[in-house]
């Protein structure tokens, strides 16, 4: 073992403070004031091993079996900070028996501080610098990322949005061909009244000329009136391509002629207060499908209502360069807590609703056709207000 005061001396006078370890790193010797760089306490542990009282070095075990072996000269760490305000450099030499390591810990917190002084304001703006550039840097590749994200989403959306439609469209056509079926019923009635009776007036012999040719025209304008009913069916659920002008009250009557015999049936009544032809611009059967959206939810809610005489009223007016929709009911109104809901995507108050036609129609209207639609409470029901 080294002479400590010996060694105690030339590290004092160099300001060190030093550990020497064996070949298994193990501490056989330090300086007394040693204890202020380590991480543990060195007086009453038993076994000093130096990795735990100098964590810097843990890692580096090859290097320092390199030194012991002289395969490499010495090790240095420079700059080491230690709590609570030291800057220390760590040197490891081999000792003069070639069988232990000396390790020393030269303190330099005065020079730091000298320098830092200095420095700090160069060291501060640089610092700075490189953190701007750093940070233009990630927010570069952050915006990268993110429109690759946006335009994902966008796709998605898009993608989902189709998908919505197509559900809500096939939903409304399976309503729309059971209003037909009621709608066929008095036609096919009739068809059959006076094809049965052409039938027995014939086999009596009191078919004359004038009654044939009469029920014949009766019966044609039946047939007319089917065929009319399936043409508006068809081009009903065929999507607008390009905007164009439409008027707006025989838009809205198409929309009547259709479902007219399904509200009867509910004893639910329509009454179109109109002004005298307003035009206006967009994809017009996106907004039929709009208006059967907000009267198949008026009728929904009169059916369960116990008012006696059910009610719709559909008024249009020109306000401005904007034409105005109103369609109110009698249904008693939306319940408060979904009001601000009623047009959020799968927001129903139906007990079978899918949550979807409101949704839709308040996109087609506001983002197809770059118009506004919302709903109020009145004193006896809903009121919606389309304005394009």
């Amino acid at each position: 073992m080294y002479n400590k005061a010996i060694v105690n001396a030339i590290c004092a006078n160099h300001m060190y403070e030093y550990f020497i370890v064996n070949h298994s790193f193990e501490v056989i010797q330090f300086s007394e004031d040693i204890v202020k760089y380590c991480d543990k306490d060195i007086f009453n542990a038993p076994n000093l091993i130096l990795f735990d009282l100098v964590p810097e070095l843990v890692g580096m075990e090859k290097d320092l079996a390199d030194i012991l072996q002289d395969q490499k000269e010495d090790l240095f760490i420079p700059l080491v900070f230690k709590d609570p305000d030291y800057y220390i450099n760590i040197r490891v030499h081999r000792g003069v028996d070639f069988q232990t390591l000396i390790i020393l810990f030269e303190n330099i917190t005065e020079v730091i501080k000298i320098q830092h002084d200095s420095q700090q304001i160069n060291h501060e703006n640089l610092l700075l610098l490189t953190q701007i550039e750093r940070k233009n840097k990630q927010l570069e590749a952050y915006n990268q990322e993110m429109q690759k994200l946006v335009k994902h989403e966008v796709a998605k959306n898009r993608e989902k949005q189709q998908m919505v439609e197509l559900q809500m469209r096939h939903a409304q056509m399976g309503e729309m061909i059971a209003m037909i079926t009621h709608q066929w019923k008095q036609p096919l009635s009739a068809i059959h009244a006076l094809g049965t009776l052409l039938k027995v007036k014939f086999a009596l012999g009191k078919l004359t000329q004038k009654m044939f040719s009469e029920k014949m025209d009766n019966l044609l304008l039946q047939v007319t009136h089917m065929n009319q009913t399936v043409n508006d069916f068809q081009q009903f659920f065929t999507p607008s391509k390009v905007r164009s002008n439409f008027e707006l009250n025989a838009t809205i009557s198409s929309v009547l002629s259709l479902i007219e015999t399904e509200f009867s049936i509910h004893n639910i009544h329509i009454r179109f207060k109109k002004m005298p032809k307003i035009y206006l611009k967009g994809y017009e059967n996106e907004y039929k499908q709009v208006i059967l959206s907000i009267l198949q939810n008026a009728k929904d809610a009169l059916k369960v209502s116990k008012q006696k005489e059910k009610m719709i009223t559909i008024e249009t007016m020109q306000k401005n360069s904007y034409a105005l929709v109103t369609i109110e009911d009698n249904a008693g109104g939306i319940p408060k807590e979904m009001l601000g809901h009623i047009f959020d995507q799968y927001v129903t108050s139906k007990e079978k609703g899918s949550g979807l036609g409101l949704y839709i129609a308040k996109s087609v209207i506001e983002n197809n056709m770059q118009g506004k639609l919302w709903v109020e409470n009145n004193k006896l029901g809903a009121k919606f207000y389309i304005e394009v």
